[in-house]
């Protein structure tokens, strides 16, 4: 008997794949290849089961994500040689991992969901730095201190809001 895997299981594999393929586009070319992030992010839409629950936490995260990176560039912490249309991108799918194949996380008490956010946030920025998608003026140890700090703060809020809209939207639904 050969084992299958769910719908489910197979939409949150196809989620993590996708994220990982942005981050890398992203990385390593920048805007090169925005197209196939975009076709990503739609093909999401397409497939999704919850297109108007994903639509607003993609709004809520990525607005806030991406207003914490403008504020970043603002005080000097971030540098681009060219606008990073494809960092955007890259919040936008984040927030579609939040109630999919980052679900997982909702389940971790406060501290870990800290803990995650602070390790990974600020390694994934410092990923991108040493691939050369963002200069960080303030050397690499400074930046860190900076990303792990709002990461320790981004990630938990980011799971809380993606929770409370998956769960109005469903009350709405049923009502």
């Amino acid at each position: 008997m050969k084992p299958t895997l769910s719908p489910s299981t197979l939409s949150v594999v196809f989620n993590a794949l996708s994220f990982q393929c942005i981050w890398w586009l992203g990385v390593l070319y920048q805007n090169q290849f925005i197209i196939i992030s975009i076709l990503l992010v739609l093909l999401h839409f397409v497939v999704s089961k919850n297109r108007k629950r994903d639509f607003w936490v993609v709004l809520a995260v990525s607005s806030l994500g991406i207003f914490v990176d403008i504020c970043l560039i603002y005080f000097g912490v971030f540098e681009f040689s060219i606008s990073p249309w494809w960092l955007a991108l890259l919040w936008i799918f984040f927030a579609l991992t939040l109630n999919s194949s980052l679900a997982f996380a909702h389940k971790l008490h406060l501290p870990l969901q800290v803990i995650l956010g602070g390790v990974s946030g600020s390694l994934s920025y410092l990923a991108g730095a040493n691939f050369g998608a963002v200069v960080l003026p303030f050397g690499t140890v400074y930046s860190a201190c900076i990303l792990v700090v709002i990461w320790c703060v981004l990630f938990p809020v980011s799971m809380t809001i993606a929770a409370r809209l998956k769960s109005s939207l469903t009350i709405a639904n049923h009502v």
